[in-house]
């Protein structure tokens, strides 16, 4: 037989010493109403008082050979183990169990178990036991209650005041994917997300306090996901004293998920309106300024806004990372922009390998109903995450700003061209011809050069317009238009200036042969027959020419005196070239 230490000897005669007090003090352990019982520190039954005989349906000889757990269900044995050891361990443990009492019947009962000390030693564990309820109304009370506990589609989790768990509903095991049993004896906050103990703490403590809390919180599911909590935290009240908690919570998580995301789009959408809404920003600036924000927002490498006509794509502005410049084309056939402009609403690739790109997300712009192109946003890598149908509706909303941009842009140029171009032939006017000459004026001055001015009017001009009317006269207009740009320079500005009057500015000159040169292929250009709807017209023209500085020095000079050239030339018979200072 094993030889006791003399700590083990010393505990067990304290434990001896207990139990005679019980005898001599039979109301502090033999005539309690609640069943009680204690045990050595090992779990081995020392004694029993009659209540807990009596609620067993077994004798003292019965119960002397037994351990702790003996009565206790089987499933819930690995729990109350747990709930000993605190207990053994110096804690006061509130818990919810079930035994098998006489005739093999499974009863529910509350237990409190509680270290029993003797000269500041625990020599045992004293268990104080009592059924869930007497009398056939409270029964009748409890049932309903642990009906409601059991389909309750919120999780429930009854707490002893240590934060123990006691008891869990199925929905609770839903939540967090463990069962029942794996959670009883467990503590609560080892449920908790470790940056939500310090305020799960604090909620439990008021709730102690006997103050209902509100207990929104992250719990962790048994696989380590994150379970957003909404919930409540009640105290259990028993004889006016908090034996525990109940903590009562709902899974959050996708309405927390649509909520940021909502905030997100949100966000997005100021800042979006507010870059439509600026003033400050040309078209052209708020066209790549929206793609820098699409490419920021979305984690995109770069954006692009392209044009799509006759099988190709011309891409107009590009933004973020990209090699591909503004203006640069491909075949549309073997474009990715081919997917966005065929689909009608926004389209996004979260996965696939075109040269490149592995994802993407655009829609199609549309101008007056009429489809342009398309916004793009691409990525040389797949997403982590999908693109969502909150990412297309604001890429959505991007090509109509870009839309409404790229409109404006065309207003002014078509404004532009208006106030600076002639309508009938898109030929430089008046206005832009002044604006031309001084610019030239500008320059021959700084680095002192000449420039010519060549103004021409055609010959027998009026005589198409009196016999086949203005329309017929407006094609000649056109054609003659066309021909004078074809046999000037690029960088000479041909202009109409008014009815059949037609003015070229030669802004490099290095000699007058460069002036001749310049005219003859002018009235050149007139040579061959004008048709017009089958028709041949023949016109030649009268031209007056103007040297800067030699005729003068401002635009309004020079067109003066070229223009007086022109009418000698006129009246001395047509058809003829002159320099302003050979006519005077």
């Amino acid at each position: 037989m094993a030889r006791q230490s003399p700590d083990a000897k010393r505990s067990a005669g304290l434990l001896r010493e207990l139990v005679a007090i019980h005898a001599r003090f039979p109301t502090l352990f033999e005539e309690q109403r609640s069943g009680m019982v204690l045990f050595d520190t090992e779990g081995n039954l020392v004694s029993a008082n009659r209540a807990a005989l009596t609620f067993l349906g077994v004798t003292v000889e019965d119960l002397a050979p037994r351990r702790y757990g003996a009565f206790i269900e089987r499933t819930r044995r690995d729990e109350a183990r747990t709930a000993f050891s605190r207990a053994a361990a110096g804690n006061i443990v509130e818990t919810v169990t079930r035994v098998t009492v006489a005739g093999g019947e499974h009863v529910d009962i509350r237990m409190t178990l509680m270290p029993a000390i003797a000269e500041g030693t625990i020599v045992g564990v004293y268990g104080s036991a009592g059924l869930i309820g007497y009398g056939e109304g409270t029964a009748r009370k409890i049932q309903e209650f642990l009906g409601l506990f059991a389909h309750h589609s919120d999780a429930v989790l009854a707490l002893d005041t240590a934060g123990y768990c006691i008891e869990v509903n199925p929905a609770c095991e839903r939540l967090t994917g463990y069962d029942a049993s794996e959670l009883r004896g467990r503590s609560y906050l080892s449920l908790v997300a470790s940056d939500e103990r310090f305020s799960a703490r604090k909620t439990f403590a008021r709730v102690l306090r006997g103050e209902p809390t509100r207990a929104d919180t992250v719990v962790l599911h048994r696989d380590g996901g994150r379970i957003e909590l909404a919930g409540t935290c009640v105290p259990i009240v028993v004889d006016g004293i908090v034996a525990g908690a109940y903590l009562i919570g709902s899974d959050v998580t996708e309405q927390r998920r649509l909520e940021a995301a909502e905030r997100e789009q949100t966000e997005r959408l100021r800042t979006l309106y507010l870059l439509a809404a600026s003033t400050s920003q040309s078209a052209e600036g708020q066209i790549v300024s929206a793609l820098e924000l699409g490419c920021r927002l979305l984690n995109c490498d770069a954006g692009y806004v392209s044009r799509i006509d006759d099988g190709s794509v011309r891409y107009l502005y590009a933004a973020g990372q990209t090699r591909r410049g503004a203006c640069s084309m491909e075949p549309a056939e073997d474009s990715l922009h081919r997917f966005i402009f065929e689909t009608p609403q926004p389209v996004s690739f979260d996965d696939f390998h075109v040269g490149q790109v592995r994802s993407m997300i655009g829609a199609r712009i549309a101008i007056g109903g009429i489809d342009f192109g398309t916004l793009s946003l691409v990525s040389a890598t797949a997403r982590e995450q999908p693109f969502t149908e909150a990412d297309r509706d604001f890429v959505g909303l991007m090509a109509a700003l870009v839309a409404s941009a790229i409109e404006r842009s065309e207003q002014r140029q078509r404004a532009d061209l208006l106030a600076f171009y002639d309508p009938l032939t898109e030929l430089p006017n008046r206005t832009l011809l002044s604006d031309r000459l001084m610019q030239a004026i500008s320059s021959a001055e700084r680095h002192p050069s000449e420039f010519a001015v060549h103004f021409y009017d055609l010959d027998g001009f009026k005589a198409i317009n009196d016999a086949h009317g203005h329309m017929r006269g407006d094609d000649v207009l056109r054609i003659v238009a066309r021909r004078f740009e074809r046999a000037a320079r690029q960088e000479d500005t041909v202009a109409r200036i008014g009815g059949d009057e037609f003015v070229v500015l030669q802004p490099a000159v290095h000699s007058r042969a460069d002036v001749e040169a310049l005219s003859h292929r002018l009235t050149a250009a007139l040579s061959e027959p004008l048709v017009v709807s089958g028709i041949e017209y023949r016109l030649t023209a009268s031209g007056g020419i103007a040297m800067f500085p030699a005729d003068g020095n401002d635009p309004r000079t020079l067109l003066a005196v070229a223009d007086a050239a022109l009418y000698r030339v006129k009246q001395s018979g047509r058809n003829g070239i002159a320099f302003v200072s050979q006519q005077s």
